[in-house]
């Protein structure tokens, strides 16, 4: 019976232990760089010296420098095997601009990292961010960060993400894979017709007395409670918070109807109207067509919501909606 239980036992254990291994990261790849593999070469050149000469001295020195060039690779790649990778949210770009990409990086508990980089691509085509030093220990880490050119917009993939290290004395690189990010790419903002100064479309939404419609340039005569004293520390400008009446104020649409020429055209220029409304603090509602609406609202999360909406215009399965592409040119039918 104590036999059995033995077996048990160490069935248990092994399992517990294959699924440990399982739940650890990457190792990390260790290779020389050009100059390790330049140091190599001048300790092959001073061994044959030493063994030409019968120089002790050389050989000390040979096998010196074979023992510090040996020693840096074993501490490069301890020092990024033992960091653990936290990626930041989904990072979010204008296509055409530039891409963050953000995670830290912590240590172990008593073991001492090096700098390290966050990279993506390989060999030559390898962006590299600023080097930062891991913290030891519980803690937020280290912050790394990597610009990228944002690619067309839609949601996006980020391959061949890494962490990359030299330390300590640039003879060796270590490299340890991290996951794939995807990312949201927005259209370009761009368009020649600017946005309408007041809506010509309301949005058929009654709000309650008093409620906030945004900003506007002071007016002498205004009352001094209603200025906005925030925008006049940052921009040294006078505006005043307008309400809106008991009968509550027009939300603006944002319609596919009034943008002209191909797909890429206009949901750029909704995606500028939408950048100036939100700057201007409207209310506005986006419509697309074919169902594809998006009510009046307005606020940091609406704002996301219509530019996540024009990201991802056409990349939804048919049986989930309907093509994005139809939906833009029947409402250009329409105008």
């Amino acid at each position: 019976m104590s036999a059995i239980r033995s077996l048990v036992s160490r069935w248990g254990k092994c399992r517990r232990d294959a699924g440990a291994a399982a739940t650890k990261p990457p190792r990390a790849v260790l290779a020389p760089t050009a100059s390790g593999v330049v140091w190599l070469l001048a300790v092959f050149a001073l061994l044959a010296v030493a063994v030409n000469y019968g120089n002790n001295l050389v050989f000390a020195l040979a096998f010196l420098l074979l023992s510090i060039w040996i020693s840096a690779g074993w501490q490069c790649r301890r020092g990024l095997s033992g960091l653990e990778w936290l990626p930041a949210p989904e990072p979010e770009a204008f296509a055409g601009e530039v891409l963050h990409l953000s995670g830290s990086v912590r240590g172990l508990p008593g073991r001492r990292h090096g700098p390290v980089m966050l990279c993506a691509g390989r060999g030559r085509r390898r962006h590299c961010g600023p080097a930062a030093q891991a913290a030891s220990g519980a803690g937020d880490g280290a912050a790394l960060e990597l610009s990228l050119p944002a690619p067309a917009r839609g949601r996006r993939r980020i391959e061949d993400l890494q962490l990359f290290s030299l330390h300590p004395l640039g003879l060796w690189r270590a490299l340890r894979a991290l996951p794939d990010v995807m990312a949201l790419i927005y259209p370009q903002p761009a368009g020649e017709r600017p946005l309408a100064g007041n809506a010509p479309s309301p949005a058929h939404r009654r709000q309650e007395a008093g409620d906030f419609q945004g900003v506007r340039a002071y007016v002498p005569g205004d009352s001094p409670r209603r200025i906005n004293w925030r925008i006049y520390g940052r921009r040294e400008e006078l505006a005043v918070n307008s309400f809106d009446g008991g009968a509550g104020g027009r939300a603006l649409w944002l319609d596919a109807a009034a943008c002209e020429g191909d797909l890429e055209t206009r949901l750029s220029q909704l995606c500028q109207w939408v950048v100036a409304a939100e700057r201007q603090g409207r209310e506005y509602g986006l419509r697309l067509g074919n169902g594809q609406d998006r009510p009046p609202g307005r606020g940091r999360a609406h704002y996301r919501a219509c530019l996540a909406r024009l990201a991802l215009y056409g990349e939804r399965t048919a049986a989930s909606a309907p093509p994005v592409a139809a939906g833009l040119s029947a409402a250009a039918s329409t105008s």
